[in-house]
């Protein structure tokens, strides 16, 4: 079965709660190339800077989720953390003690070398901690870029690391027309994955997870807080939001 296909039919058994053939479509395989390597995110990371910088969306998901841990204490891993602008949002909350892992060398080396914490190179796959070792983990814009059959091994490491009655936090993309975009040959951020929300919430609650919160941004350039505003005035039926973020405890 081809991605798309497949991701149309988790949405839909997602829909109805039948979360035991929800499950088995994960042993599909893909047929999207896998670009997401070291050398990749190396250079991507030096490229994103001044385009996130720039972001009204990008900054507000880093203003929602910082607040929300701003309350918070204890253990911190941040999964794949990139250019590390959630850890110096955190710098002064001095309760949350922060760890984070990243396969791109050039982000960890920065992160060493410029905010508290201890950071290593390391993958999702297999995450350098003991197991229930942290009281918080982000995956933020991460799990679209693992492909289908992995993923679930993923959400598995994921469960390891996290204490009992821990939180995690996950955001991903919407609507952002990967379907047609594959057709024309690109795929710039190498997603992997065309999640809705149902097929998000589906896959925490394979995992036992409780969703406590639900955020949803939009992709406005110009105007972004007025229009976010409005936005928010109509029915959902009625939205297209571009972000998700979901705040779970296990």
């Amino acid at each position: 079965m081809k991605l798309f296909e497949a991701e149309k039919l988790r949405h839909e058994l997602a829909i109805f709660g039948n979360l035991r053939r929800f499950k088995k479509t994960y042993e599909f395989k893909e047929e999207l190339k896998n670009l997401n390597s070291t050398s990749f995110w190396n250079t991507k990371t030096k490229k994103d800077q001044k385009d996130l910088t720039r972001s009204p969306i990008y900054k507000d998901k880093i203003c929602i989720i910082s607040n929300f841990l701003k309350t918070k204490n204890g253990k911190l891993l941040d999964v794949g953390f990139g250019l590390g602008y959630l850890e110096k949002k955190l710098t002064g909350c001095l309760k949350l003690s922060l760890f984070g892992i990243d396969i791109s060398e050039v982000a960890v080396d920065k992160a060493q070398k410029t905010l508290r914490g201890e950071y290593r190179v390391a993958g999702i796959f297999k995450i350098p901690y003991k197991s229930s070792f942290f009281d918080i983990v982000l995956i933020l814009d991460v799990i679209e870029h693992i492909q289908t059959d992995k993923t679930l091994k993923a959400y598995g490491e994921i469960v390891r690391v996290m204490k009992k009655n821990g939180i995690l936090v996950v955001s991903i993309p919407l609507n952002e027309g990967l379907e047609e975009m594959i057709k024309h040959g690109k795929n710039p951020n190498s997603h992997m994955r065309n999640y809705t929300p149902a097929i998000l919430k589906a896959e925490l609650k394979l995992f036992g997870f409780k969703i406590i919160k639900e955020s949803y941004l939009y992709a406005f350039q110009n105007n972004y807080w007025l229009k976010s505003f409005f936005l928010r005035l109509l029915p959902f039926e009625m939205k297209k939001p571009n972000l998700m973020i979901v705040f779970a405890r296990k």
